[in-house]
């Protein structure tokens, strides 16, 4: 990483330094467009630094304590008694939990992927749970997954336990509630969207706020795009121009909110504004290009350069 964070540096230095000679031969003065790129190319080992630490991360998987050696056959046990009693065993809370992310403090991070593997841990098996077996399985995290990672991940399935128990109610007394053919479609989005604020809420209640934003971004930005794609069909007193603008709006609300990357909002909006810089400026368009890519690899690691490649941000 130290490596790849120092070959940007030299690239970054290199295109300055390239970009003045190429303005000293041609006898021309920077303008003032021109100063600000040249100058935030100098500024970027910030960037970069706190870039490459966000997307430095483990996973449980190379944290897990298995009982003897590194074989996943022998992890820390239940004893037969347990394993037929409880709806899960050592290996099978392994697999659901192993792509957790830890970061470089030994934090468990919050994202989409986190929210999967609580789905595969507990999505099948909640209502076959006690507050019995969810202590066990909170204790088997604990002794599996030493430090506050550990913790944090055994305090994070428990209260999202607490959370699925609390939906399935929440889905009982909402199922029947039907609504009417007459009944406006703007209206019935509208309801729908109350209903999903009301889930939110739950969410909150028992995981906590920002624990909630985080893990839910992604499934969040999905649900606003649907809503407001159904909300925008559904308007009918829109000019072509005017709705081709609001779906174009509801589009890029949704890019900038639903990319599983870590941080991907602040992250996004900080290179986009870099970017603005670049093409605003009166350099040629070779040299945009050049630098844009440039600071795409500044800001994104190559693995999330070829997650977010589908949306051409290198386009000028």
């Amino acid at each position: 990483m130290r490596y790849f964070s120092n070959k940007l540096m030299l690239v970054a230095v290199s295109l300055c330094v390239l970009i003045a000679c190429l303005l000293l031969s041609m006898f021309v003065p920077l303008g003032q467009a021109e100063r600000d790129v040249v100058a935030s190319a100098h500024n970027t080992s910030d960037v970069e630094g706190s870039q490459n630490a966000l997307t430095r991360y483990e996973t449980v998987a190379s944290n897990w304590r298995w009982q003897r050696g590194e074989a996943q056959t022998e992890p820390m046990s239940l004893n037969d008694q347990q394993v037929a009693k409880y709806p899960f065993t050592p290996q099978s809370v392994f697999d659901a939990l192993h792509a957790v992310k830890l970061d470089v403090d030994g934090n468990v991070v919050l994202d989409h992927d986190a929210l999967v593997s609580l789905d595969e841990t507990l999505e099948r098996i909640h209502n076959r749970l006690d507050e019995e077996s969810v202590g066990v399985l909170v204790n088997l995290i604990h002794q599996s997954l030493p430090g506050q990672a550990g913790l944090q991940l055994g305090e994070l399935v428990e209260n999202y336990y607490h959370f699925l128990e609390s939906k399935e109610s929440f889905s009982r007394i909402n199922e029947g509630l039907l609504v009417k053919q007459d009944v406006d479609p703007l209206i019935s989005i509208e309801q729908d969207i109350g209903l999903y604020a009301e889930l939110q809420a739950l969410r909150e209640v028992h995981l906590g706020s920002d624990v909630t934003a985080e893990l839910f971004r992604v499934s969040d930005a999905n649900a606003q795009y649907m809503f407001e794609s159904m909300k925008l069909e559904a308007t009918q007193n829109l000019t072509f121009q005017e709705r081709e603008q609001k779906r174009k709006d509801i589009q890029a609300q949704y890019i900038a909110q639903s990319v599983n990357v870590l941080n991907w909002p602040v992250r996004y909006s900080t290179f986009l504004s870099a970017k603005q810089a670049i093409t605003s400026s009166s350099i040629d368009i070779q040299e945009k290009v050049k630098q844009v890519n440039a600071l795409l690899s500044q800001h994104f690691s190559p693995e999330e350069l070829t997650r977010i490649e589908y949306l051409k941000l290198n386009e000028i």
